[in-house]
């Protein structure tokens, strides 16, 4: 896979640009914080996940098996806190809900934690109701406006929305003949998209329907292996590719807008990212995670 990222190193500085110019008109990166330590210059190791607020970012440390909250403060990141709990000892996915609490998944016991925003485990999330099959296995999380949960399920091959308690709301199957869905978002009007990392594909499902569309055309032609997924209040889609180290924008329609950012290792350069996530102020955080850092871009 490395040699597979060295090798399409020289392509991506030749296509990045004329991507990116394509794109001039709709959006800037403008390269802000790189956060490599916490508050006691402990540093970060392989980080897997970010969550963001207005005011807050939490890290998925997962190499140090902690979490780190930092305070956004003039476009910078501050005070970073670490969270050690026995609860969550291997952190991944991470999403705030309204209320300020973290809901965060580990890679281990695959249970999601409740953290409460002075950073004690509260409780894991107890999904209640859920049809069958028996027990879920959660890939990846989202949270909307209300507080309800939106839970990739790779076992029982859905979506499972969920209100703030747990309670099951109702269920979206996965597309027919889908790859890998590895992540799910949801956007102000409580349309669900979901990403599929092997087919290079965002599928769609608006808040009263019960099947997925697909969602634009073509995608394989900018995306490699991507990961994460994100909607900005304009209804703009940030998609997070991990193997080639970039950020592709689509429209609310899911055109092409524009590709972004490619591998290296200074500030602005990404190394196999792992997540994203869109803060208050027009900002994009990544966790860089074979970079060990996060990144923060603001959005022009």
């Amino acid at each position: 896979m490395m040699i597979r990222t060295l090798c399409i190193l020289a392509f991506l500085l030749v296509t990045v640009g004329a991507y990116t110019a394509q794109a001039a008109t709709t959006v800037k990166f403008r390269p802000l914080a790189v956060t490599s330590q916490d508050a006691n210059n402990a540093p970060l190791k392989a980080p897997e996940g970010v969550a963001c607020s207005q005011t807050s970012v939490l890290v998925s440390d997962t190499g140090n098996g902690r979490l780190v909250r930092y305070s956004l403060v003039n476009d910078d990141l501050k005070n970073g806190v670490e969270i050690k709990l026995p609860q969550l000892t291997y952190p991944l996915r991470a999403k705030f809900t309204p209320k300020g609490e973290a809901l965060v998944l580990d890679g281990k016991s695959r249970k999601i934690a409740r953290v409460a925003a002075d950073n004690t485990f509260v409780a894991y999330l107890d999904p209640q109701n859920v049809p069958g099959p028996a027990g879920t296995v959660t890939r990846s999380l989202a949270v909307d406006a209300k507080g309800n949960i939106y839970l990739v399920d790779i076992l029982g091959e859905r979506v499972l929305i969920l209100d703030p308690a747990g309670l099951f709301i109702r269920q979206v199957p996965f597309p027919a003949h889908y790859g890998y869905i590895s992540d799910v978002a949801v956007d102000q009007q409580g349309t669900v998209l979901i990403l599929d990392s092997m087919k290079d594909q965002v599928y769609r499902a608006a808040a009263n329907e019960n099947s997925f569309k697909e969602m634009g055309k073509d995608l394989q032609d900018y995306l490699f292996f991507a990961v994460s997924i994100d909607i900005d209040s304009q209804g703009r889609v940030f998609v997070l590719d991990q193997n080639d180290n970039g950020v592709v924008l689509l429209g609310p329609d899911g055109s092409f807008l524009g590709r972004y950012l490619n591998f290296g290792w200074k500030p602005g350069q990404v190394f196999y990212p792992a997540q994203e996530c869109l803060a208050g102020n027009d900002i994009l955080v990544i966790a860089d995670r074979d970079n060990s850092r996060i990144q923060m871009f603001k959005l022009q």
